[in-house]
C-alpha cells in the first residue's frame, strides 16, 4: 500500500511541507508516508509502523535534530503521531495522509494519455516541462510533436524519457526525450521478442 507521489504533491500538507522545508522536505514526506505504509498491517484503517531510530534517519536522510524538526511539524499539521514503543519510535498516519491512502486509485489501471495534434503537445510542454516558447514554436519540435502523434507516444513515454535525460544530467529538451522515447520503445520491443 503506497501513496502515488503526484497525490502527495498536490496535497495541502504536500504543498506546506514545500514551503517550510523545500523538496527535500516533499521527499522526506513521500519517504515518511512510503515507509509506514508498507510496514502497516494490510487493510489497517489507520496505518502506522514501529521502527527504530537509526532506520528512520537513513530513510529520511537527516540528523536527530531535523527529523525532531519534521516530525514536530507534521503532528501540528494532524497528519502524523508519534509515539515511543520500547526506544524505538512508532508512527502513525493521521488525516489527510490517511485519506490519501484509502482514496488512492493503486488498482486502476494508469490511464494513457495520447494526443493528436501537435498543439496538444505544445501546450503540454507550457504546462508540464516549462518549455520556452521559442522551442515550443521551433520547426524541428513541432515536427517531433507531429511524429509522437503519428506514432502514438503517450505522456506516459514523455515522463519516463523525461525521467532519463535528467538522470544522465540532460535538459529534457523534445529533441532529447525523442531520442529516449526511441530507445524506450525498442527496449519494450526486445524485451516482448
Amino acid at each position: 500500500m503506497t501513496v502515488p507521489a503526484l497525490c502527495l504533491v498536490k496535497a495541502v500538507v504536500g504543498r506546506k511541507v514545500e514551503q517550510r522545508f523545500g523538496l527535500v522536505g516533499l521527499a522526506r514526506l513521500l519517504k515518511l508516508v512510503e515507509l509506514v505504509a508498507d510496514r502497516a498491517d494490510p487493510g489497517a484503517k489507520r496505518p502506522s509502523a514501529v521502527m527504530a531510530w537509526g532506520d528512520l534517519l537513513g530513510a529520511i536522510q537527516c540528523d536527530q535534530p531535523a527529523a525532531q524538526e519534521f516530525l514536530v511539524y507534521c503532528e501540528h499539521a494532524r497528519v502524523l503521531d508519534r509515539g515511543n514503543d520500547g526506544g524505538r519510535v512508532r508512527l502513525s498516519l493521521a488525516g489527510e495522509l490517511v485519506s490519501l491512502l484509502v482514496d488512492a486509485p493503486a488498482a486502476a489501471p494508469k490511464a494513457r494519455t495520447l494526443f493528436d495534434r501537435e498543439q496538444q503537445w505544445a501546450d503540454w510542454f507550457a504546462a508540464d516541462l516549462d518549455l520556452p516558447p521559442h522551442l515550443r514554436n521551433d520547426p524541428e519540435t513541432r515536427r517531433l510533436f507531429r511524429h509522437w502523434c503519428a506514432s502514438n507516444v503517450t505522456v506516459d513515454e514523455v515522463e519516463q524519457a523525461a525521467m532519463r535525460a535528467v538522470a544522465e544530467g540532460r535538459a529534457p529538451s523534445p529533441a532529447i526525450l525523442h531520442e529516449h522515447i526511441k530507445a524506450l520503445r525498442l527496449e519494450k520491443i526486445r524485451a516482448a521478442s
